[in-house]
């Protein structure tokens, strides 16, 4: 039995059979006509033109004077849906089309017309069979694009193109790393990426990513304000390290849309895969030059040409900044190094990464203006986002002081892992900076000395306890006094309690441990003595 066509739009046509790059000269109500056969024909028209109402023509010049008033003129006598060639049409046809509302479909310039002609034939025939074929355009299209270095900001432009629609690749995070708004959605893009980038707008379970990763379907959802999207993971190996979406009217979205997203997101992922391979080389590298530099082993001469080679400007002054998991935390050192990453693909600061024995130092360019605040910020941050993701674990943290030349790399290194090293004593959570131990650094001379607890007991051991026997927190409230430089109203804002209650407290700190801490000699031995005790009871009161 022969096979019956089945009907598709002229839109559908372009869309889903004809070559990546054609282009329509119709409107919108033309783009509707209802194509029922395909047929080609050779130009100038010898004899009567053999096609029926309701086809699509294609046409093959085969003369220097193909006489396109004349076809165009007995085409649209003839009722066809529309005309399609991949040579170029002259003026006079494209006005005379123009005025016989016959709409015209220019293929890309070397386009096979017949094979144009065989691919709009299966499509009315065998739309299955069509659309496996049409995925595997697209996706040999998106392959030769990224091996042609464009990227996933060149694959979003190409998805963007090949759709007419909005398209945004997101990283694990929901971090937009790609995107390209079309001219109707640049205004309302910004609230766009808001609501994508929250991890509530995944569809249900995608926020698993090894569960995401098995997921080979386009899922379609409403964004909000008439807008919807097409999204899909964009699986690399048994996780997905990101999302593909095309976002558009809730009710323009088709087939069409969804064949792109499906081929678009396994190009994305060969693409990831791939930066990933070179970013990993690159990381390798990146450790090989700190380990020499802090071993001594580079030649000063050779320094520069080698951070050439790793594209590191070591002309700035840089601290380092070590990371480190609480003792027992049971989370991996490729965890961290993920975080620490994380913050330096953000783009805020140039870093070279060494991890290793438990810890991921960072060696950060600092502003030259302000050095500190640069490794401060840069810690600060990393240690935010590890808090937020385990927030019963946190992250030790030591920073060293800033080295003006790659000869002083090792000073800070030493430094940030002193700093550390008072963090865990401690049990101090926040980034602590090595310039801020002072007094710390001789505290720890005298830790196994009796007379250092003996000082702690004379100075605290009323208000310890008073805490223990009444279940109360008056050493934190000590502690955040001091750490809020006396300032009543900050401490009472840090507290979370109203400033006449912490007045109160102050008062019964005062008569409890017969306290003056009007008296600056007594200001100071209280603050060494809670810095004692911090020392010596580092899982006590924070």
């Amino acid at each position: 039995m022969e096979p019956h066509p089945v009907p598709a739009s002229l839109y559908e046509l372009v869309r889903l059979a004809l070559p990546v790059g054609t282009t329509f000269t119709a409107d919108a109500d033309q783009r509707g006509r209802s194509v029922q056969w395909s047929t080609i024909v050779g130009l100038p028209l010898r004899g009567e033109v053999m096609v029926d109402a309701g086809d699509f023509v294609f046409c093959a010049v085969r003369s220097a004077e193909p006489n396109w008033d004349k076809a165009l003129s007995d085409f649209a006598k003839a009722q066809v849906v529309g005309v399609g060639t991949a040579d170029k049409l002259p003026p006079s046809a494209l006005d005379k089309a123009k005025r016989l509302g016959l709409p015209l479909i220019l293929l890309p310039d070397g386009s096979n017309v017949r094979q144009a002609h065989r691919s709009a034939l299966t499509l009315l025939i065998n739309r299955q069979a069509q659309m496996a074929q049409r995925a595997a355009q697209i996706y040999e299209y998106l392959v030769r694009l990224s091996a042609e270095g464009s990227g996933l900001e060149g694959l979003a432009r190409a998805l963007c193109e090949l759709t007419g629609k909005s398209v945004l690749v997101q990283d694990k995070r929901l971090i937009a790393i790609a995107s390209c708004p079309t001219a109707s959605l640049q205004a309302p893009w910004d609230s766009v990426l808001a609501e994508l980038g929250q991890i509530e707008s995944l569809p249900e379970g995608w926020a698993d990513r090894k569960a995401a990763a098995t997921i080979r379907t386009v899922t379609h959802q409403a964004v909000g304000d008439g807008l919807g999207r097409l999204v899909t993971p964009i699986a690399v190996g048994q996780l997905a390290r990101g999302y593909l979406s095309v976002v558009g009217g809730a009710d323009e979205l088709d087939s069409f849309d969804a064949l792109v997203v499906e081929q678009g997101g396994a190009a994305c992922a060969l693409e990831m895969s791939r930066a990933k391979a070179i970013s990993e080389a690159t990381k390798s590298l990146r450790g090989d030059f700190v380990d020499a530099v802090l071993a001594g082993a580079i030649p000063p001469q050779e320094i520069q040409r080698w951070a050439q080679r790793i594209g590191h400007d070591i002309a700035a002054p840089h601290a380092v900044v070590i990371f480190a998991w609480p003792e027992g935390a049971g989370l991996s050192l490729r965890r961290m190094e993920t975080i620490v990453n994380g913050e330096i693909g953000l783009g805020r600061v140039s870093a070279l990464i060494r991890a290793g024995e438990g810890e991921v130092a960072a060696f950060v360019a600092l502003d030259p203006e302000n050095p500190l605040k640069t490794a401060r910020d840069f810690a600060q941050a990393v240690h935010a986002q590890a808090q937020s993701e385990y927030p019963k674990i946190g992250l030790h943290c030591g920073i060293g002081r800033p080295a003006m030349q790659v000869a002083d790399w090792r000073t800070s290194y030493k430094e940030a892992g002193q700093a550390l090293a008072a963090a865990r004593r401690l049990g101090e959570r926040a980034p602590l900076y090595f310039g801020d131990l002072s007094v710390h650094r001789l505290l720890f001379q005298l830790e196994g000395n009796p007379d250092l607890a003996a000082f702690v007991e004379e100075t605290l051991g009323p208000l310890i306890r008073y805490d223990k026997a009444h279940n109360s927190s008056l050493l934190h409230t000590l502690l955040a006094y001091f750490a809020n430089g006396g300032n009543l109203s900050q401490t009472a804002e840090a507290l979370f309690v109203h400033r006449n209650t912490l007045q109160y407290r102050m008062e019964r700190i005062t008569q409890i441990a017969a306290l003056d801490l009007s008296n600056p000699e007594t200001r100071l031995a209280v603050h060494l003595a809670l810095k004692a005790y911090r020392l010596l009871h580092p899982d006590g009161e924070k």
